[in-house]
């Protein structure tokens, strides 16, 4: 009886951990896959996209997963002139010594033809961070 109790308060435990650990995506996120693709809300990607296009201001927060399965935040902000980049690691268990919160503005969000699709890029970054971002949408 007590075993059973144990294994039960431990996957109690386990489920309570695993909660914990994925409860700073949220629905509204754009998630990306380990191999980098849009598994989630690429709607909003799109609109992002079109309302930088159209000087719309607009923000978008992505989510994408180290090999290992921690989540790494990326929030684009747009204000109808420049991006507000903000890259977020902190939660990257092998991220070494700099991981953390970096920020960076940018002009634009550049964009070129690729053999998969359209790849998009942050252009004339105030810091090398910007140079780090990318997205690639398939055709």
């Amino acid at each position: 009886m007590k075993f059973l109790r144990r294994i039960s308060i431990l996957a109690s435990i386990m489920l309570l951990a695993t909660l914990v650990a994925c409860q700073s995506v949220k629905d509204s996120d754009i998630v990306f896959s380990q191999e980098g693709e849009i598994t989630s809300n690429l709607d909003k990607l799109l609109k992002f996209i079109q309302n930088v296009e159209n000087g719309n201001e607009d923000t978008i927060h992505i989510v994408r997963r180290t090999t290992e399965g921690d989540p790494i935040f990326d929030t684009l902000d747009y204000n109808g002139e420049s991006i507000k980049y903000s890259h977020d690691n902190s939660k990257d268990k092998f991220g070494g010594s700099d991981k953390g919160v970096t920020n960076t503005t940018c002009t634009d969000l550049g964009s070129e033809n690729t053999e998969k699709g359209i790849k998009y890029s942050l252009t004339g970054c105030s810091s090398n961070i910007g140079k780090y971002f990318d997205f690639e949408i398939p055709e």
